[in-house]
């Protein structure tokens, strides 16, 4: 039986985290639960007596019971109370020593990140509904003379020299020379075509690396809010995700020196440059002290980079895999973001033995990739259009940017907090009431707006009063039309 005076420190409410003051009872409570300190059957207190215990209104504790109970962490039972789910595994409460950062360990969970309910469905048909995504670029903004010139000269090229062909390694060389001197010159990466594995996307790249560098059982951390697929593709190849805390400055470093005490770390996943979905960077303190933990506990760093071309405030922070002496960290890069999703095209980058490795498995599982597509690449890094493209694309991000910032402000004023990023193309807004985020989702499906909730970025499933709003792929216009649509759902809730 817990002690009524122990509710509070037992619960471990953030007061300096801005949100919600229900959400952090309702994270409290999860947390108590998943690290074994609420044991199924444990009855909490009524509402008005937790109240009083938490020094909130009465109204705070009934929201955050309703949702511990929607989610089914809790049950109510008529006329005995409320209690923690019985049918909940019970663990072992944390020894005194991991108390202070007690793991998250994940268990295999439905992904809403991958769900499409009926009208987010029917309003990809729909021909005025926008979406706010989750930083993808414009297509309208491509340089469609230019690709359709270098396509068709690539197209003629291999054509006349008979090189498309199964099996055929000439075209992906000379791209992966021209990405090796793009990632020389611009990302400080002292790396040679040998360094570098091509694949047809993101996703893939994360499969090929964790399938080959981790076994079932293997403990990896991932971030409190992070990329699904990069989770969801650790969790089926049988690995032990354990969250690591972020704030401000990125991932907590610190938190990740005392897991690595209690656990025997085999890898670890990061976007640090932009933080997905957060957009906050890794601050270079935390750099130095990350690639230190992973040379003395002898771990993986999986680096995600996925928009490194577009950084607004100053120089481009380097990525970690420039400072790779010890040979600890793979970097995952990708084209996407600068020619869009119809180009597939990303890359990995890793010591020379590991990228033969990569290979073989990318050419068991992949098979050949588009030789023309590839050819039509390297020439336009090499003929210097790439970089024209994003220096003008960028000025014209950078200005969506700041009309979505002055729209929110319009619209939302002290009710939301927009975090300016250092770049990215996408906003990080955390609601500051308590107005329910996942509802204020589903009313903006009802008014032809497409977002989606922090909650789908936690590989937990908790809710978070946040929203990431991708900016770039529509029009000042659009940006305009999209923020009055949320301004009006959120009147609804």
């Amino acid at each position: 039986m817990v002690q009524m005076r122990k509710w509070r420190p037992l619960l471990k409410l953030d007061e300096g985290v801005p949100q919600a003051s229900y959400r952090k009872i309702t994270e409290g409570l999860v947390a108590a639960i998943t690290e074994g300190r609420l044991p199924p059957g444990t009855m909490l207190p009524g509402t008005r007596e937790m109240a009083q215990l938490l020094d909130v209104n009465r109204k705070t504790v009934i929201l955050a019971y309703e949702e511990a109970l929607t989610k089914g962490w809790l049950i109510s039972e008529p006329r005995r109370g409320t209690f923690v789910n019985t049918q909940l595994a019970a663990k072992p409460a944390p020894s005194r020593a991991q108390q202070s950062f007690a793991p998250r360990i994940l268990e295999p969970a439905v992904v809403p990140y991958f769900t499409q309910n009926a009208q987010v469905i029917a309003l990809q048909h729909r021909h005025d509904a926008l979406f706010f995504d989750n930083g993808a670029c414009d297509h309208r903004l491509l340089p469609q003379a230019v690709l359709h010139r270098y396509y068709r000269n690539a197209l003629r090229n291999s054509f006349a020299s008979n090189t498309v062909r199964y099996g055929s390694e000439g075209t992906g060389h000379e791209l992966r020379c021209a990405l090796a001197e793009m990632l020389r010159s611009n990302r400080g990466l002292a790396v040679s075509a040998e360094n570098i594995c091509l694949t047809p996307g993101t996703q893939v790249s994360l499969f090929l690396t964790a399938s080959l560098l981790i076994q079932p059982g293997d403990v990896v951390l991932v971030e409190r809010l992070s990329y699904p697929p990069a989770w969801e593709i650790f969790r089926r190849l049988g690995a032990q995700l354990v969250t690591v805390d972020i704030d401000e400055e990125g991932c907590r470093t610190d938190h990740i020196e005392q897991l690595c005490r209690t656990h025997d770390v085999r890898m670890i996943y990061l976007t640090p440059h932009h933080q997905f979905p957060t957009t906050v960077s890794l601050h270079a303190a935390r750099r130095q002290h990350l690639l230190a933990l992973a040379a003395l506990h002898n771990f993986c760093v999986i680096e995600e980079d996925y928009d490194h071309e577009y950084h607004f405030n100053g120089r481009p922070y380097l990525p970690l895999a420039s400072d790779n002496a010890q040979r600890h960290v793979v970097y995952i890069g990708s084209l996407s973001k600068a020619l869009g999703s119809t180009f597939r095209c990303s890359y990995i980058v890793a010591p020379t033995d590991v990228i033969e490795a990569l290979q073989g498995n990318a050419a068991l599982i992949v098979g050949d990739t588009d030789a023309v597509a590839q050819k039509m690449l390297a020439d336009l890094i090499n003929d210097g259009e790439l970089k024209k493209h994003l220096r003008r694309v960028s000025k014209e991000y950078a200005a969506r940017r700041e009309v979505m910032q002055g729209c929110l402000h319009e619209a939302f004023g002290e009710r939301i907090h927009v975090r300016e990023p250092e770049g990215g193309l996408a906003l990080w807004v955390r609601l500051q009431d308590e107005t329910n985020v996942d509802q204020w989702v589903n009313r903006a499906l009802d008014h032809g707006v497409v977002v989606r909730s922090a909650r789908q970025f936690s590989p937990m499933g908790l809710p978070e009063n946040a929203l990431r709003l991708g900016f770039a792929s529509l029009d000042r216009e659009e940006i305009r039309t999209a923020t009055q649509r949320l301004a009006r759902a959120l009147s609804q809730c």
